[in-house]
């Protein structure tokens, strides 16, 4: 996804808005990768802040397959973000910032911006930290393995330990018959 900034950059305050398509990069959670449905959509403006600065702000979106955490279906889910960098004019002589500070700035080189690692960094913080299919999804019994989306299973409930049936009296009003 790449900016053309040609118009814009010499000129401190002009902009450009501009749409974008690209592919996302390939993400994972907890083990899981995400399949993309759809390319990435990028709807952002890209500002000329001087001393060879552009500041781009915009928001992405994008579809992707995942497995629930909770029953393991496979189900589309869309993520979306906004974001906002400032990328500088890349500049090939030693700098006073330490090679720490340089990996920090963004950079561009002629008349293009390529926003494109950090759109799909954005999105990868935008993704929760369990896919879920639904707020209703019951997941899995942890005896049988069945979908308990699909019915209640034959299992009987297991009751609470033994051991530990005196503290049920700390809280007689719960307890209900659990040991």
């Amino acid at each position: 996804m790449i900016i053309d900034i040609s118009t814009v950059k010499d000129i401190k305050g002009a902009s450009i808005e501009v749409e974008l398509e690209g592919p996302p990069d390939p993400m994972a959670i907890a083990g899981v990768t995400l399949k993309p449905v759809t390319p990435v959509h990028v709807v952002a403006k890209a500002t000329s802040t001087g001393h060879s600065a552009i500041l781009v702000q915009g928001k992405a979106r994008a579809e992707f397959t995942a497995e629930c955490h909770r029953c393991l279906r496979e189900f589309v889910f869309d993520v979306e973000t906004e974001f906002q960098e400032q990328y500088h004019k890349a500049v090939h002589r030693p700098s006073p910032m330490s090679e720490y500070e340089e990996d920090e700035v963004l950079t561009y080189n002629g008349d293009f911006v390529d926003i494109s690692k950090e759109v799909n960094s954005h999105l990868a913080l935008s993704l929760p930290i369990q896919l879920i299919c639904s707020s209703e999804c019951k997941g899995l019994c942890p005896v049988c393995g069945k979908d308990l989306n699909d019915g209640e299973c034959a299992c009987s409930e297991e009751k609470g330990d033994i051991r530990l049936a005196p503290l049920a009296q700390l809280h007689p009003s719960q307890a209900k018959d659990e040991f």
